[in-house]
C-alpha cells in the first residue's frame, strides 16, 4: 500500500467516524425531544453541533497540513519512505485534532455561531411537536 493510499484511507475512515458520531448525537437529541424534555434535547443538539464544528475544523487543519507538506522538497539525511510518510500523516492528523480541541484557528467557533440559532430553533420545534403528540395521545386515551 502506498503512502497516498494509506493517507486517503485514514482520512476517509476519520471522516466516516466523525460523521457516525454526529449522527448518533443527533439521534440522541431527537430521542430526548421525543420524550418531551426540551432542555435535554437542546443541550444534546448543542453538544452535537459543537463536536461537529470541532471535527470540521480538525479536518480542515489536517488538509491544510497535508497541502503544506506537499510543497516541501523531499530528501534529506534519511531519505523518504512509505513508513515515514504514513507516520507524518498520522502525526499531522493528531496535531490537527489537538489544535481543534484547544481552540484551533477559530473556524469551528465561527461555524458554531453561524449554525447554533438554526439548531436551537429546530430542537425547540421538535420538542414542541413531541409534547403536542404526547398531549394528544393522553387525551385520546381518556
Amino acid at each position: 500500500m502506498t503512502a497516498e493510499a494509506a493517507q486517503a484511507s485514514a482520512s476517509s475512515a476519520s471522516f466516516d467516524a466523525m460523521l457516525q458520531e454526529a449522527k448518533r448525537a443527533s439521534v440522541d437529541a431527537k430521542n430526548a425531544a421525543a420524550s418531551g424534555d426540551s432542555a435535554a434535547a437542546a443541550a444534546k443538539e448543542d453538544k452535537a453541533l459543537r463536536e461537529a464544528c470541532k471535527g470540521f475544523e480538525a479536518m480542515f487543519l489536517n488538509m491544510m497540513y497535508r497541502e503544506m507538506r506537499a510543497t516541501v522538497h523531499e530528501g534529506g539525511l534519511f531519505g523518504e519512505s512509505n513508513a515515514r510518510k504514513i507516520f507524518e500523516d498520522m502525526r499531522d492528523s493528531e496535531m490537527a485534532k489537538q489544535m481543534a480541541e484547544s481552540g484551533g484557528i477559530g473556524l469551528g467557533d465561527m461555524l458554531y455561531k453561524q449554525l447554533a440559532p438554526q439548531a436551537t430553533k429546530r430542537a425547540q420545534a421538535e420538542a414542541q411537536t413531541a409534547a403536542a403528540i404526547i398531549e394528544q395521545q393522553k387525551q385520546q386515551s381518556k
